[in-house]
């Protein structure tokens, strides 16, 4: 049993691994290329983020601009968040 299981693992495998071979209409590049392309891009982008800093937390910020000294008005400082 574990050898017709095997059997037709490797020729899934082998079906799947096929299509990565087929050229992308219109390029002279395969689809395996491609997106071994898209991933070293992917990551390259990544480690630059990481070096320069780039692309901050994206957070909430304060709209007054300062966290220290928020100017807020006298009628606005009770109101509940």
């Amino acid at each position: 049993m574990f050898d017709t299981t095997a059997s037709l693992g490797k020729a899934l495998i082998d079906g799947l691994w096929a299509l990565f071979g087929i050229y992308v209409p219109g390029f002279s590049f395969t689809f395996g290329q491609m997106w071994l392309g898209v991933l070293l891009a992917s990551v390259s982008i990544l480690v630059v983020r990481m070096i320069f800093g780039f692309g901050g937390s994206g957070g909430v910020s304060s709209r007054t601009g300062s966290t220290n000294y928020p100017k807020i008005s006298r009628e606005r400082r009770d109101d509940e968040f």
